[in-house]
């Protein structure tokens, strides 16, 4: 009942004049049309019947006092009453992250558990279920680049999206990272947020497509962009094959890598097992944070359900009082 009572706004207030209708109603009712009804009177015999009790004469109005008492509320209700928590200013950490994933071939190779592809999906997806206020973005990148989210604060479709992912997704056969940094640039080149950071997954050199990736480091750079690049797989490993052991040698470019992280002020991690991997998102995690300011907000709670179910509550009495011995249309 305090809540009710710190009622601190209205959000439709030009419906509260309608109240102004029910004491025109009341004084209609008693000073003009109560004394015009017809009236039946009786006689009856003092000995034989008690006479009413005049104290008692006022019950036969409750009714219509419940029934004016559901329409003030609803009335009341209709206007849209609002309680308002105090007013602050939010601080929050936020920035705009731009993940871009290497979905080639070599992104099958097994020298991680299932494989290096899962385990980049699983480390990404953890990065955005431990992210809160930043927005992020997915660019996938193989023999082509496309974005395929753009910045969002939705993180269920992230991860839903990031689970959807396949090495079949794109034309497998190649490494297009510098096409891939450069749809990143376009995601993040126009955003207002105090920080733009883009975090690149592969396990490949560029051999593939119109940019290169350092030249797309230096457009990064220019756009303030940093830009953190994570060289996944061990340098090479044995599988088993038809014809026995296989030795599989990574093509990873380690000093590209290193450099274009180092153009745009960013970092090269090598996450060479899974453990390792776990340990570059979490450090990333911790480098980038940026205050931002949020406007002033108000949390507003919305009290008119209270006044409808009054309403109901009145008009449901008004009905049953109506069909008691407390309702009598005769007088004295």
């Amino acid at each position: 009942m305090k809540t009710i009572l710190e009622i601190d706004t209205f959000a439709y207030p030009w419906v509260l004049p309608l109240l102004l209708l029910i004491p025109i109603y009341l004084g209609w009712y008693y000073l003009l049309y109560n004394k015009k009804r017809l009236r039946l009177k009786f006689s009856y015999d003092p000995t034989q019947l008690s006479k009413p009790r005049k104290h008692l004469i006022f019950l036969r109005h409750i009714p219509l006092w419940l029934q004016l008492l559901g329409i003030a509320a609803v009335i009341v209700s209709l206007a849209r009453p609002q309680k308002s928590a105090s007013i602050s200013e939010r601080v929050m950490e936020g920035i705009d992250v731009m993940l871009v994933l290497d979905v080639s071939g070599s992104m099958e190779l097994e020298d991680f558990n299932p494989d290096r592809l899962t385990v980049a999906k699983k480390n990404a997806a953890e990065f955005i279920r431990g992210r809160k206020g930043d927005r992020l973005g997915l660019v996938l990148f193989a023999e082509d680049a496309f974005s395929y989210a753009p910045l969002t604060l939705d993180y269920e479709l992230l991860l839903k999206l990031v689970n959807d992912i396949n090495s079949t997704i794109l034309p497998k056969q190649g490494t297009a990272m510098g096409t891939a940094v450069s749809i990143g640039i376009n995601r993040l080149r126009d955003s207002e947020s105090a920080s733009k950071v883009m975090i690149v997954f592969t396990d490949g050199a560029n051999n593939r497509g119109e940019i290169d990736p350092l030249t797309a480091a230096r457009l990064a750079k220019l756009h303030g962009i940093r830009v953190y690049t994570i060289g996944i797989g061990k340098p090479y490993f044995e599988r088993k094959t038809v014809r026995g052991l296989e030795k599989v040698v990574s093509d990873l470019d380690e000093k590209t890598l290193k450099k274009v992280a180092e153009i745009t002020g960013g970092k090269y991690f090598k996450a060479d097992e899974e453990a390792k991997m776990k340990e570059v998102m979490t450090e990333i995690s911790s480098l980038e944070k940026s205050k931002i300011k949020d406007d002033i907000y108000r949390d507003v709670t919305d009290l008119y359900p209270f006044f409808l179910k009054m309403a109901i509550v009145c008009f449901i009495l008004a009905f049953i009082l109506m069909n008691t011995f407390i309702y009598n249309p005769l007088e004295l």
